[in-house]
């Protein structure tokens, strides 16, 4: 019997799992931790190479992500030591199984091109599906370099490779690509990546020609996000099949024209920081598109009217749009006449502190403007403790209003005066929702709550807003 127990304790029941279950359990182990299960015994030399999900950043040296921020330069020892470790451990992954994803952060330049490429390459032919490479800081090591006259910062980025080796006989599977402080290139069109679902570029040096192979050669291509590309100059999507659904632009702000011509488009996002070189958009056939988020920073004339001037082409070039979000504009930037967005059943707007009575007449504005809101959404982002003018503006009476949602709420007077006015003119809601945080937007219907020093209503603000909300209306406080 004792023997028996003693022959029970020593067997090794966790390497007898099924490798499926196996090459789940190690990659639930952060990537270091589970190389340093080869030094368990001679069975286990390779078992972490089961691990789906490569990992590869400043953990490998030991330092956290907080602790490599607050160091300014990583040292050439550092980073030689990083391809060092990399190099190994991709060059034993090979004799693993597929990979699902692969990501390299860490500050690497177009010196390491080699090791950085070859890395790519294993992970393609070991199936992964995901490859995220990030190798923002690396231009802080070009400094140093471009200050002595040898080249630019562009001259030293690495150039991610959008074409790929792949195993003979078999199909490139990489279908999430997503890329920061690089550049493209573009050797064979047969062995690009045309299985790419979802491209996100930030902080990437490409052309306008480049960006147009892409959407040639990614046939499956349904997620395009652009951010801080500084070379994109013009966009243009005239495929109407191609099946991409969402197209963001972040902060490109030397885009000049987008024209789309695109069938099964759905969501389009356009963020510009003090630009003035946006021409215009040409939405010629987007006949699925329902929901357009505009965020324009800075109040340069020349760029509110591009903004003004893109909001109101929606109503004839967008026939299937019902989500809009958009930067809050005072009256002045408003023509006279108001026009009717008769298909917008959800408005979404970042109000900023305006001046008198301004917000309560661009909200009388808005509710004429959209008779079919049914939602609407204020996000506060400050909070002013000032009274809004006594002036005679006339109560707009809004029959389809249901839901009314402020964030960003503190119980001012002029916020009283506010929803004082907005419950007045739903004369049918049904729900309100009222927090004291700023609700950010993330993207793509994502958000979340910004913390702020003052996140709860007082009781005598909840009572407030009890004797001002008609009992019939469900009132919901996210007062956390």
């Amino acid at each position: 019997m004792r023997q028996q127990q003693k022959t029970l304790n020593q067997k090794d029941i966790i390497s007898e799992l099924p490798h499926e279950i196996l090459s789940q359990v190690i990659s639930l182990l952060p990537l270091k931790e589970a190389v340093r299960t080869s030094v368990l015994s001679k069975s286990w030399i390779l078992k972490w190479t089961a691990h789906m999900y490569i990992v590869c950043d400043v953990s490998l040296l030991g330092l956290s992500p907080d602790e490599a921020k607050s160091v300014e330069l990583i040292g050439r020892g550092e980073k030689h030591k990083f391809i060092k470790l990399v190099d190994h451990i991709m060059q034993k992954r090979c004799n693993g199984t597929k990979m699902n994803s692969f990501l390299i952060r860490f500050p690497l330049s177009r010196k390491e091109e080699s090791h950085i490429t070859s890395w790519i390459s294993n992970a393609v032919m070991m199936g992964v599906e995901t490859i995220n490479l990030d190798l923002s800081g690396a231009c802080t090591n070009i400094i140093l370099e471009s200050s002595r006259g040898r080249g630019g910062i562009t001259d030293w980025k690495y150039t991610f490779p959008f074409s790929v080796q792949t195993v003979l006989g078999k199909a490139c599977v990489v279908k999430h690509l997503r890329l920061a402080s690089c550049g493209l290139r573009f050797l064979s069109p047969l062995n690009s990546l045309a299985s790419l679902i979802s491209v996100e570029l930030r902080s990437v040096i490409f052309s306008s020609e480049q960006l147009d192979e892409i959407l040639c050669s990614c046939w499956f291509l349904e997620r395009l996000i652009l951010n801080c590309c500084p070379h994109l100059v013009n966009f243009k999507l005239t495929r109407r099949k191609s099946r991409l659904r969402i197209l963001s632009f972040k902060l490109c702000d030397r885009l000049k024209t987008v024209e789309l011509d695109a069938d099964n488009l759905e969501i389009f996002e356009y963020t510009a920081m003090y630009s003035c070189y946006i021409d215009g958009f040409s939405f010629n056939h987007v006949p699925k598109l329902t929901g357009l988020y505009l965020w324009f920073c800075g109040t340069h004339k020349c760029l509110v009217d591009k903004a003004i001037g893109a909001l109101f082409r929606i109503t004839n070039d967008m026939p299937a749009l019902q989500t809009l979000n958009i930067w809050f504009f005072s009256t002045t930037m408003l023509p006279e006449e108001v026009p009717k967005f008769t298909r917008i059943v959800h408005l979404v707007l970042a109000v900023r502190p305006l001046d008198g009575n301004d917000k309560l007449e661009c909200i009388s504005y808005i509710l004429k403007a959209f008779p079919l809101l049914r939602k609407l959404q204020l996000n506060q982002y400050i909070s002013s403790p000032q009274k809004l003018i006594e002036v005679d503006i006339p109560q707009v009476v809004h029959e389809n209003l249901r839901e009314l949602e402020i964030n960003g709420y503190h119980g001012s007077q002029r916020e009283v005066d506010l929803l004082k006015y907005l419950v007045n003119s739903a004369v049918k809601l049904e729900f309100l929702v009222i927090s004291p945080r700023v609700k950010v937007y993330e993207g793509f219907s994502d958000w979340y709550y910004q913390e702020v020093s003052c996140n709860k209503l007082s009781s005598e603000k909840i009572k407030e807003l009890h004797s001002l909300v008609p009992k019939a209306v469900t009132v919901k406080y996210c007062n956390l």
